[in-house]
């Protein structure tokens, strides 16, 4: 009994002691987590904004896909049209034979220039079609380079 009346204000002594430099290494552990989470949350948002900069890419490119294909889509509705002109001319509307032959000779204008119009459409075409794959390249290898680490816990489980 004696010795716990003589203990325990020496205990509460030297608790009080190292109060401070318990502190410290509270506070200073606390910093350091505040900084690490701070740095990890840089490292996301840089991830952030390449990602976002990576969709505009891949937006203006499908962008430029839709305008191109819309070429492809008039020569088709062309060939539509003219293909039934080339019936109707062919096998039959009545009249003159010279009105016939001069339907004719128009449908066959006609089936040039959507041929011409079909031909320069798929050049287009082909070319955003390699554009889009340079472009994906160079987004793949962006990605590659911009990729922080893993964001695994340090080895003493910070």
């Amino acid at each position: 009994m004696v010795r716990e009346l003589i203990t325990r204000p020496i205990s509460a002594v030297v608790a009080l002691v190292e109060l401070p430099g318990t502190v410290q290494r509270s506070l200073r552990q606390a910093n350091e987590l505040m900084e690490s989470s701070q740095q990890r949350l840089e490292a996301m948002q840089r991830q952030t904004d390449e990602a976002l900069r990576q969709a505009e890419r891949m937006n203006d490119l499908l962008g430029r896909v839709v305008k191109l294909t819309e070429p492809l889509e008039f020569a088709a509705r062309g060939s539509e049209y003219v293909g039934g002109r080339l019936k109707r001319a062919l096998l039959g509307e009545e009249g003159a034979p010279e009105v016939r032959g001069e339907r004719f000779e128009h449908a066959v204008e006609d089936a040039e220039a959507a041929a011409v119009d079909a031909e320069a459409a798929a050049g287009e075409a082909e070319e955003a079609a390699t554009e889009a794959e340079v472009v994906e390249e160079k987004v793949e290898a962006d990605a590659e380079e911009t990729s922080p680490d893993d964001g695994r816990a340090d080895s003493d489980g910070r």
